[in-house]
């Protein structure tokens, strides 16, 4: 049984149903491995949470706002 574990900004259930049917019928396509089987788990967390190029995501989210 495969698990696919996505972290991520916290998003919508409906695009976390979309990602899922999305990525579970890729995984079905390409190993042949039954879709009742592919489990997703999504691990929400805040911008706070994240950091890239030495700046927290926060902070580029609140600049990219202000355009």
């Amino acid at each position: 049984m495969p698990i696919v574990q996505i972290t991520i900004l916290p998003q919508s259930v409906e695009k976390k149903t979309e990602m899922s049917r999305v990525i579970t019928d890729e995984m079905h396509r390409i190993t042949g491995i039954p879709k009742d089987v592919i489990t997703i788990m999504f691990h929400e967390l805040p911008a706070e949470s994240f950091a890239t190029g030495g700046e927290m995501l926060s902070e580029k989210l609140k600049e990219a706002n202000k355009s």
